[in-house]
């Protein structure tokens, strides 16, 4: 196994100590570089904490800590055990959220980028940019099972990422791990804005957040180079 690199001196070096990186809220939306647009999920912000097992016959084990410093595997429990069974490496710290829209049922989950394809399917296969498909809600949603949904890739057998670009982690982060019903990856496209903002929150979430996609990342640290998008401007 290759030795882990030297951490930057700002980031601690015992990994339970890593917090998601935090996007800052405000009333103006800052300028995102060369952005890319991914749903803005509603639950629990974790930091997922993997690694394999010494037997080839056991799953690996994984720790799940919140952005407070909790302890957050109970929050999810079916989810944990699908994740520790999903990942295809030794080690890996993996941002997500346990979150129920996920898997929550109705038809305005219906916001595939295709409408060919299942549309629950569709929203996690992602779709061509040019795509603009919508869907607009229509009857009640039932709630779902708590999944984990995975955003962005902080290490990956025992090599840390912090100064690798956005797009290169999400390309490790979907080669990583094998999706199920509750281990997802979260979708991302480009801008527009608008048309995906809208195709969204069709789907009852909360909106949207824009990542610069060189951006880098830092735990624990507010950062300018991502946006949350809640509401958008008229014009």
């Amino acid at each position: 196994m290759t030795a882990p690199e030297a951490l930057p001196d700002d980031i601690p070096k015992n990994r339970r100590e890593w917090r998601p990186q935090r996007v800052r809220h405000g009333r103006y939306v800052p300028t995102v570089v060369n952005p890319i647009v991914e749903p803005l999920w509603s639950g629990t912000r974790v930091l997922a904490h993997y690694r394999d097992s010494v037997n080839e016959d056991e799953w690996g084990d994984v720790v799940v800590i919140d952005e407070y410093g909790d302890d957050a595997s109970e929050d999810a429990p079916l989810a944990v055990d699908q994740l520790r069974r999903s990942i295809r490496a030794s080690e890996a710290v993996i941002d997500g959220v346990f979150t129920k829209e996920a898997t929550a049922g109705g038809e305005n989950t219906a916001i595939g980028l295709f409408p060919t394809v299942n549309p629950l399917r569709k929203m996690f296969l992602g779709g061509t940019p040019e795509s603009d498909v919508k869907y607009e809600p229509r009857g009640p949603r039932r709630e779902g099972v708590a999944a984990f949904v995975a955003v962005d890739l902080l290490s990956i057998d025992d090599q840390p990422l912090f100064d690798v670009a956005l797009l290169e982690r999400k390309r490790l982060l979907e080669s990583l791990i094998e999706e199920s019903d509750l281990v997802r990856v979260s979708p991302w496209t480009r801008p527009p804005v608008r048309s995906w903002f809208n195709t969204w929150r069709s789907a009852g979430l909360r909106g949207l957040i824009m990542k610069g996609s060189n951006s880098h990342y830092r735990p624990g640290v507010e950062t300018t180079d991502w946006a949350l998008v809640e509401r958008m401007p008229k014009t």
